[in-house]
């Protein structure tokens, strides 16, 4: 017999308000969110304390956005699978999904034929394995049986390839219980300078056995490394203190394209699909994802890439 009861949906915490664009292109915004199952308090007191306790990172980097995104909101807002979609879509069509230039560089890496080799995506993972997503997630296998292509992982696992293994437990660990931690740095250092501080904020957590040494920092947190992931990330997780979403023009790289002429369509669309293929400047046909393609560059470099991308090879918008 159901209880009849009904239950609001939390809404956003917003310890900062947003600050508001800067398109200048002196500063980059860097948009970094809390994984769901690492300690919040500590790991948001380590990364204060790095920026504390170094004039240089003090002086140059402004927290321009602190919120904490409840569960229940994330999921009501479909807010992992939206930032997720390509990879879902990767994730869910396995091999079928690959293009024309992956296929070919799986090849190269492996060294087994694409028709021939088992490809499968992560959710088909868990039902050959018969393993359940903590225990694909976890899956250990040596560096050189990792392959990314296009921003899409693929892992092998004996005589299996599996695409994407992470998704599943990414989509399952987010849910009503698991909030997540949101802040916004307005960092005016250069990009080898940020990675830099980024490397000390590791340093300390696996001082604090908060992470082990032998996983990746994206175990603890995400944060964008580039503007275009400036835009996704933003699109997803800058709410007002009324829990509405701030306007995507007042994403600081959106706002920057604005300003050069390119028409919100034309933003979306590349987010939306962002696998393309770009001319390179040593006239080389290059593609991957415009986010891994545009890591550490700044707003003008990024803004050049534009002007080479030739094809957008995803047909369809995954979700």
């Amino acid at each position: 017999m159901k209880s009849g009861k009904t239950f609001e949906t939390r809404k956003p915490t917003v310890i900062i308000p947003y600050d508001g664009p800067r398109y200048d292109g002196r500063c980059n915004d860097v948009v970094l969110y809390l994984r769901p199952e690492t300690n919040g308090v500590m790991v948001e007191s380590i990364l204060f304390r790095v920026i504390k306790n170094k004039a240089l990172y003090r002086k140059n980097i402004k927290i321009c956005y602190l919120a904490n995104l409840p569960g229940d909101f994330i999921i009501r807002n479909r807010i992992i699978e939206r930032h997720y979609s390509v990879r879902i879509y990767f994730a869910v069509n396995g091999k079928g999904a690959f293009t024309p230039f992956m296929k070919k560089r799986f090849e190269e890496f492996f060294g087994q034929s694409f028709r021939e080799a088992k490809i499968v995506g992560a959710f088909e993972a868990l039902k050959v394995l018969n393993i359940g997503y903590d225990e694909l997630f976890n899956l250990w296998v040596p560096r050189e049986s990792i392959l990314t292509i296009d921003g899409q992982i693929i892992k092998r696992y004996r005589d299996l390839y599996i695409v994407n293994y992470d998704i599943p437990a990414i989509l399952h660990k987010n849910n009503n219980r698991t909030d997540i931690a949101v802040m916004i740095f307005r960092s005016t250092l250069g990009s080898e300078i940020f990675r830099k501080m980024i490397n000390e904020m590791a340093f300390e957590f696996i001082e604090e056995k908060i992470l082990n040494p032998e996983k990746p920092l994206s175990r603890i947190f995400h944060y964008s490394k580039g503007p275009f992931e400036q835009v996704l990330d933003g699109m997803g997780y800058i709410y007002k203190p009324d829990s509405e979403h701030i306007p995507y023009r007042e994403i600081s790289f959106y706002r920057y394209l604005l300003e050069r002429g390119l028409s919100e369509k034309l933003i979306e669309g590349i987010i939306s699909h962002p696998i393309v293929q770009v001319k390179s400047k040593d006239n080389r046909k290059v593609e991957d994802s415009i986010f891994t393609y545009t890591a550490w560059m700044d707003y003008q470099e990024a803004y050049s890439v534009l002007d080479r991308i030739i094809a957008q090879p995803l047909p369809i918008t995954p979700l």
